[in-house]
């Protein structure tokens, strides 16, 4: 912060404030804030709108949250609704909410237990996911665990990773039907895909899951399939391929 020692913004029932740097923002009502805020931690449980970006070591939201600029948190705690106009950066983030972000995410290590909305690209090394997920761009990332969740609506336009594992809690649905996760192609190193539905999947080793529909698999190192599946074409890759 550019200050050594600097004032709290706390800010009770419905008002207009202009931004700035400041060590605590606290929010509890409704507040439209002109600018950008600048905070060691900052904590909505109400309705704030910011014009300009939003920046905090740590960041929570417990009611709604719009921001016309980039947000920027070392640690994120979304518990609410949280639509960003610009790019998203965390360290660590958890969602149990609704994060909605129109341009690109990045961060180290994300887990959503809500809905994760982004407009562009992903890029992060770990994504632990049991919620929904829409992504129009690429999802990059070391570590993709996705757990599929009943009635959540799951679409990536493009995956690249280490490792990626898509699936349901068995034990949890039983036969509960499930949306199936939809991409339009799925690459890495270690795949193994369960209830999705691809054009392309192409790694190193390779497991098409339980109710997977693949048009397409293209693998250098084993593939396999385990349960009801429908695969197209299955092509195996040299090292010069």
């Amino acid at each position: 912060m550019r200050d050594s020692v600097q004032e709290n913004l706390k800010i009770m029932g419905e008002t207009h404030s202009n931004g700035g740097s400041f060590d605590k923002v606290r929010i509890m009502g409704e507040c439209a804030i002109s600018g950008s805020i600048e905070a060691r931690s900052c904590k909505v449980m109400g309705e704030c709108t910011v014009s300009g970006d939003l920046t905090s070591g740590y960041f929570r939201n417990m009611g709604e949250v719009t921001i016309d600029g980039m947000l920027t948190a070392k640690e994120a705690r979304l518990i609410g609704e949280t639509h960003v106009k610009g790019a998203c950066t965390f360290k660590q983030a958890s969602i149990y909410g609704e994060l909605s972000a129109a341009r690109d995410l990045s961060g180290e290590e994300i887990k959503v237990h809500g809905v994760l909305n982004v407009g562009a690209n992903v890029s992060l090394e770990r994504l632990m996911m049991r919620g929904g997920i829409l992504v129009d761009g690429l999802l990059n990332c070391d570590q993709i665990d996705i757990v599929l969740k009943i009635n959540a609506q799951n679409y990536v336009k493009e995956i690249g990773a280490g490792s990626v594992t898509i699936g349901k809690q068995h034990k949890i649905f039983g036969r509960a039907p499930l949306h199936l996760f939809h991409a339009e192609s799925i690459e890495g190193d270690r795949l193994f895909l369960e209830y999705t539905q691809a054009k392309v999947v192409r790694g190193t080793d390779v497991v098409i899951g339980t109710g997977s529909k693949i048009e397409r698999v293209e693998y250098s190192g084993t593939y396999k399939t385990s349960g009801p599946v429908e695969v197209g074409e299955v092509v195996q890759l040299t090292a010069h391929e």
